[in-house]
């Protein structure tokens, strides 16, 4: 069993919550056994979420999973995909397809929990998606 830590940005537990994922969020990583890419893919499929779901037709970019415009990104070992991720989530948000991200990393590896935190703030005012950021320990 893993533990997790979370950092909301933009009231995305507000919108969540309206679309009846937030409760559905929170169990997924309450049954997390192992802080893996698959496995954690493997939890939300398990509750009726796209995987890889494809973001935009001109390329072969995919959300981790996708279920009614909410997006999750997982991402343990990459700092680099971070930024990147960001850019995908704004013009997804941007043209509508996306109403929130979540945001799954660790607490231990690169990109940690702590740094993204740091970036989602930083870039604040140019970053209109609402997050929900987890790190997961």
């Amino acid at each position: 069993m893993v533990s997790f830590e979370v950092y909301v940005h933009r009231n995305v537990e507000d919108i969540l919550d309206k679309k009846s994922l937030l409760h559905e969020i929170r169990i997924i990583l309450r049954d997390i056994g192992r802080i893996e890419h698959e496995e954690i893919k493997a939890e939300f499929s398990n509750k009726g979420w796209a995987l890889e779901q494809r973001i935009f037709p001109e390329a072969l970019w995919a959300w981790d999973a996708y279920k009614d415009k909410v997006a999750v990104s997982v991402e343990l070992s990459l700092i680099d995909a971070v930024h990147r991720d960001f850019l995908r989530a704004i013009l997804a948000h941007k043209r509508g397809s996306l109403h929130a991200l979540v945001y799954i990393t660790s607490t231990f590896k690169e990109p940690k929990y702590h740094n993204v935190k740091r970036d989602i703030e930083i870039f604040n005012e140019i970053l209109p998606v609402p997050i929900l950021l987890v790190g997961l320990t």
